[in-house]
């Protein structure tokens, strides 16, 4: 057998994005040692190229091109090689969520894509993604092989009483206010009071696909903390290195949160340093966080996301009960070497380069024009309409967004139910007769509450628990759109006394026997 000739293309222009600066030398190192097989001849390049080095690499005649990143220094250079070179060899290309973002690193190099060529995604919802804009692209899913480079727990994981963790970035995506209204509700509904640690810095991105940001994100969530009563435990830490990540938090007993929902999640390697060393693991049903439940079925617990009128929204109530089932089993589940080498196996460098040398016996046919989806021309069209910029959706509502939500993780609609008692979170509020939303992930919005509704409906706002009249179309629109969520059925005398003829939709004295479940068995609203 003949030795493929690939070359690999290469950058440092994301080396400003932490989890980039982390991902990309492990690509690089799988096709390194590609090249010290005898099924290869690798050549990789860093760009930019002097132009002696393409001509250099038009002698070399490459029989497959990787590029590692899509940039605007690797796009180039593919550019001009596929325009150049006979045959138009294939191409592998690495994807980090730019299907979520409608391609917009590809510009027109998405147009010159073929049919031959391969996109590698780092888990099975990113890929799903990548087929909404290419629906006939030849697409896989293989991991980032991160745990060669990760410090490692070595000895038994005992039971331990632990803090919650969570490490990434400070984002409205991220989703850490409604982390912070479930840590509210624990302590209001349950009684206990599980500290937090944030390790990471506001990046002040917003959602750009969205085209919304939110002023001063992280002032907001300190407010939001002090508002709930949460000041005596949640610590802010800011960013801290990624060595002392491992030596004081992955390797260190604790239960890692992450309730992302973030436009391009797709795999979670802060989530996988926690759960390759023992730790209890919440995190949403959402991107690349999936593909773990398969390797570490004691310690994941997932939260569903659950479809709304604006977009992915997770139930606070929810992540309440995953937050007390985790921590109920770091205290009483012992994780072994054995599970635990099994599991770090699948994202090892040496599982990780025998699924990519795979990738060079794909059959090669004609150099077909890989056509995009009428979704992803809408979005080209769109992108155009918004100044050629990264937003192309009209907002989280946006009928195409769904597409890729739901491609992520998005499943069940949110309902509403007469006959449940709601409550509103911290981010809805009634001012001067008018219903305010300032989500910071979603957006804003207001509605106008009329005085005398028809069929009036009580609702609880948090954490005042003071209760309002509204209308009741006025209440199933918040409860399907993610703004209104069931506390534990209430008994005995109302906490407030309210005078009303219209439908008891309020809180009272919490039974926290409903809806709470058992740490140690689970709960069917979650999946653990």
């Amino acid at each position: 057998m003949s030795r493929d000739r690939v070359l690999v293309l290469t950058t440092g222009e994301k080396d400003w994005w932490w989890s980039m600066a982390e991902v990309l030398p492990t690509v690089e190192r799988v096709w390194t040692a590609i090249g010290r097989s005898d099924r290869a001849e690798v050549r990789m390049l860093r760009v930019p190229l002097a132009p002696d080095v393409v001509e250099e690499v038009l002698v070399f005649a490459p029989t497959r091109i990787v590029v590692t990143v899509v940039t605007p220094g690797t796009i180039e250079v593919a550019t001009s090689l596929r325009q150049r070179m006979a045959g138009r060899p294939p191409m592998i290309l690495y994807m980090y969520g730019d299907a979520t973002e409608g391609l917009h690193a590809f510009g027109g190099f998405a147009d010159i894509l073929t049919e031959r060529d391969t996109f590698v995604c780092s888990s099975e919802a990113d890929a799903a993604a990548t087929r909404r804009c290419f629906p006939r692209a030849d697409v896989v899913a293989i991991p980032f092989p991160l745990v060669d480079q990760f410090v490692l727990n070595r000895g038994p994981q005992g039971p331990v009483s632990v803090r919650l963790a969570y490490v990434g970035r400070v984002s409205e995506q991220k989703n850490l206010h409604t982390l912070l209204l479930a840590l509210w509700i624990v302590r209001a509904v349950y009684g206990e009071t599980p500290g937090l640690d944030v390790y990471g810095a506001v990046d002040g991105l917003g959602s750009p696909n969205m085209g919304l940001t939110f002023p001063d994100y992280g002032e907001y969530l300190r407010r939001l903390t002090a508002r709930l009563g949460l000041e005596d435990t949640v610590t802010w830490h800011g960013f801290m290195p990624r060595d002392w990540l491992f030596d004081h938090v992955h390797t260190a007993p604790h239960a890692m949160v992450s309730p992302s929902l973030h436009s391009d999640e797709n795999f979670g390697s802060s989530v996988l340093a926690s759960l390759v060393n023992g730790q209890q693991v919440v995190t949403t049903e959402w991107g690349g966080h999936v593909a773990y439940r398969q390797w570490f079925p004691e310690q994941l617990t997932l939260v569903p996301v659950h479809r709304t009128t604006t977009g992915p929204a997770i139930d606070p109530v929810a992540l309440a009960h995953a937050i007390r089932l985790a921590l109920g089993r770091a205290s009483a589940v012992s994780v072994s070497d054995a599970d635990l080498d099994r599991a770090r196996t699948a994202f090892s460098e040496r599982i990780v380069v025998a699924r990519t040398l795979t990738l060079l016996d794909r059959p090669c046919g004609d150099a077909v024009p890989l056509a995009k989806s009428p979704e992803q021309r809408h979005l080209d069209r769109q992108r155009a309409r918004f100044g050629g910029g990264r937003k192309i959706f009209e907002d989280y509502a946006d009928p195409v967004a769904r597409l890729f939500f739901e491609a992520y993780g998005m499943r069940a609609a949110l309902t509403f139910d007469a006959g449940e008692s709601y409550v509103l979170p911290p981010w809805v509020e009634l001012v001067d007769g008018v219903l305010r939303v300032d989500d910071p992930h979603r957006g804003s919005t207001s509605y106008p509450v009329e005085t005398e509704a028809a069929e009036p409906v009580i609702l609880t706002a948090c954490p005042s628990m003071d209760t309002m009249r509204l209308p009741l179309t006025l209440a199933e629109a918040l409860v399907t759109s993610g703004y209104a969520f069931v506390l534990p059925r209430v008994t005995g005398p109302a906490t407030r006394d309210v005078e009303d003829d219209g439908r008891r939709v309020g809180l009272a004295q919490l039974d926290p026997g409903r809806h709470a479940p058992d740490p140690r068995r689970g709960d069917r609203s979650i999946r653990a």
